[in-house]
């Protein structure tokens, strides 16, 4: 049976109509979405600029003096060449605790004294004494030189010394024992020189910060006084 001329023409005019409609909305669509994006574009352009003209301003101002001031002093130091004798004596101190722990003590012993000290069991003299010298240190670095990070790096520089000894030692785990490698003695005296370290050498700093701050204070008062 033949299909009926007119329903065929019927039909065809419909998808004809109903494409160009489609069409048409897309491109209505397309239309809108291009206006939202470039009025959006627009205003994340704007934005930033401003943002950053006010950063700039912010930085130029009271910003760059901070960051060149107070927080450079802060984290780096008041003299630069006391900050580069800190950070060029951290390794030779890593370097001389190692050998004295390899050569003397050895890891073994110097694990029962911490885990002694720490859990009570067996306190040490030696522990409290390097925990003692590490705070003078970090102190007397501050005092002279008010430097976090020169601090921290001259206060962890010994433990990861003593702690990277556990290099070829057996360990012993609940699935076997183990040599020690050297990336994993590396590793595992990183983590322990940043664990103790970091608060050793931030205690000591503010020490070192509040002597440094009541000696000024002293000075200035005799100062006074003799003018």
């Amino acid at each position: 049976m033949r299909p009926d001329r007119q329903s065929l023409q019927s039909a065809t005019g419909t998808a004809v109509s109903t494409f160009a409609f489609l069409l048409s909305r897309f491109a209505a669509t397309a239309s809108s979405a291009y206006s939202l994006l470039r009025r959006l574009t627009h205003q994340l352009r704007s934005r930033w600029k401003r943002g950053s003209r006010r950063a700039s301003e912010l930085l130029s101002g009271p910003g760059k003096r901070f960051v060149t001031g107070p927080l450079r002093e802060l984290l780096l130091g008041r003299r630069t060449h006391r900050s580069l004798v800190a950070l060029l004596s951290a390794p030779v101190l890593a370097l001389a605790v190692a050998w004295w722990v390899g050569s003397t003590v050895g890891y073994e012993s110097l694990v029962a004294w911490v885990r002694g000290t720490w859990f009570g069991t067996d306190p040490s003299l030696a522990v409290f004494a390097a925990l003692g010298a590490l705070l003078l240190l970090a102190a007397a670095s501050a005092a002279v030189n008010s430097g976090l990070l020169p601090t921290t790096l001259l206060v962890s520089a010994p433990i990861f010394g003593a702690a990277v000894t556990r290099y070829g030692t057996t360990v012993t785990y609940t699935w076997g024992a183990e040599v020690v490698s050297l990336p994993n003695a590396v590793g595992t005296a990183t983590l322990l020189a940043l664990a103790f370290g970091i608060p050793i050498a931030v205690a000591g700093f503010l020490l070192g910060s509040v002597l440094r701050r009541s000696a000024t204070t002293l000075r200035s008062r005799d100062t006074a006084e003799s003018a």
